[in-house]
């Protein structure tokens, strides 16, 4: 398998809730244009699988290229994905965004992202002392 490939493989996790009303799409890895077919089949099915009800794409734990981002929140895109004017009850869609991704490093970890640990000590110190 080819290196480049491995490291823009997504890894996505459905969970639906015991009541059927809320269908939860945890998605890792990076996020890519050549990839997000992957992720809007799984999407559409998904929605196929309970229509009218809340379908929530989490990409909060994935990296996403501006590119993919953008294509997932394109308007066609969405009523594809809905199954608006294709089914009698569209779906519900709501993305998360992942955090920006940032180059710059502190300790190995981005600074950027909102769920890195040395994020949270600085703002607890900064509670301590206000």
């Amino acid at each position: 398998m080819d290196r480049m490939a491995m490291h823009h493989r997504l890894k996505v996790h459905v969970h639906i809730e015991a009541n059927m009303e809320t269908a939860l799409i945890e998605v890792r890895g990076m996020l890519t244009v050549a990839n997000i077919r992957a992720l809007n089949v799984i999407a559409r099915r998904t929605g196929a699988l309970l229509p009218g009800r809340e379908i929530v794409i989490d990409l909060t734990r994935a990296r996403a290229v501006s590119e993919a981002i953008t294509a997932l929140h394109d308007p066609a895109q969405l009523t594809e994905l809905t199954g608006e004017g294709k089914s009698a009850k569209p779906c519900r869609l709501r993305i998360v965004d992942p955090p920006p991704i940032s180059l710059t490093h502190s300790h190995g970890v981005h600074a950027q992202d909102p769920h890195s640990r040395p994020a949270r000590l600085r703002s607890t110190k900064s509670k301590e002392h206000a």
